[in-house]
């Protein structure tokens, strides 16, 4: 799909596209995720958490907090709120993440 659409201000001319890459609303969160990744957080965290789940199908306990993290800076102010961010797959894609955690996991992270 290609349209062109003239600007509410001025005579300019825009294209508008349909593109198969991920597109998210929390692009800004890029600066923040490499903030993290400056000050070693992922490393800090897998090493400092005081325990490991050992189920195959368990979501590493470091990335369920990270994910919590991101959730509340992000605009989450209840576990559910967190559920916003499972269908984001650019966002995964920003933190790495094969699989986002559901509110529960995270709830039951604490």
């Amino acid at each position: 799909m290609q349209r062109e659409v003239s600007v509410l201000w001025g005579e300019k001319k825009v294209v508008l596209r349909q593109t198969a890459r991920a597109v998210t609303p929390f692009g800004g969160l890029s600066a923040f995720i490499e903030f993290l990744k400056r000050i070693g957080l992922p490393e800090q965290v897998f090493r400092d958490l005081p325990f490991c789940l050992s189920s195959p199908n368990a979501i590493p306990a470091g990335e369920t907090f990270t994910a919590f993290l991101i959730a509340v800076v992000a605009g989450a102010r209840r576990f559910a709120h967190s559920s916003m961010l499972r269908a984001d797959r650019a966002l995964h894609a920003m933190l790495g993440m094969k699989r986002f955690p559901t509110d529960g996991t995270i709830r039951n992270l604490f």
